[in-house]
């Protein structure tokens, strides 16, 4: 038989008919089977990277100077607050003054200024799947700032319950969410107060990778987690208003 392509036939009507109705519902499936795949690449990374039983260090295991907050370089530079830091890792405070959206390392909710920058290097925790971790201190008067401060992001799907922790009588809020790609996890831990008509947020995000992606050679092993979230919230604790 010879098939007429550019004839319109009472099956290839069918047809059509038939992909006209069927394709939205097959690409509404696949986009939830993208959505539940990279749900699954997040729960990967919590699982290997996190669990309990991955690494038998505790935060007893870091070096005394770290945890003796009286010893630290106290950042004094600015008006109206200041913190304290290991004199070892990598300090910025030289801000612009020009507004922008980066102020903070969560979804950002109109412009503000970043004032300080910590950066741990990769050093601090050798042979491991620790990458670097950031720290910083930013402040927005922004009327959408200021009334969506104490409140979870919006799009952060990898949330969980929020806290409240009160640093040298400041009471802020702590918000916990992670992301993950390319064989690369990030876990954020975000504080967050209202203070003289602003939103302040003093934050750090600690960047890991998938031990799993290296070759065994390299003999890495898992980073102390419990002893590097240690020295980070140390680091919050000393914040302060003045």
């Amino acid at each position: 038989m010879k098939v007429e392509w550019n004839k319109a036939t009472w099956y290839s009507k069918i047809l059509a008919l038939v992909l006209f109705v069927a394709l939205p519902f097959v690409g509404f499936y696949f986009g939830v089977q993208y959505g539940a795949a990279r749900q699954q690449v997040v729960d990967n990374f919590l699982s290997v990277n996190n669990a309990p039983s991955v690494s038998s260090a505790t935060s007893q295991d870091v070096n005394p100077y770290y945890k003796n907050v009286s010893e630290w370089q106290t950042d004094q530079n600015h008006n109206g607050w200041s913190i304290a830091y290991p004199i070892d890792f990598d300090m910025n405070d030289n801000y612009s003054s020009t507004p922008s959206d980066d102020w903070r390392m969560g979804m950002p909710g109109g412009l503000g200024l970043q004032f300080f920058t910590l950066t741990i290097p990769k050093a601090f925790e050798p042979q491991t799947n620790f990458a670097d971790a950031k720290l910083t201190v930013g402040m927005s008067k922004n009327a959408a700032a200021v009334a969506q401060c104490l409140i979870p992001e919006p799009t952060e799907p990898n949330q969980i319950p929020t806290s409240t922790v009160t640093l040298n009588g400041s009471v802020f809020t702590v918000f916990h969410f992670a992301d993950a790609g390319a064989g690369n996890y990030y876990e954020t831990t975000s504080y967050r107060a209202l203070h003289a008509g602003a939103c302040w947020a003093v934050e750090y995000t600690i960047h890991s990778s998938q031990i799993g992606n290296y070759p065994s050679a390299y003999n890495l092993k898992p980073f102390n987690e419990m002893a590097l979230h240690d020295v980070l919230d140390r680091i919050v604790g000393t914040f302060r208003f003045e």
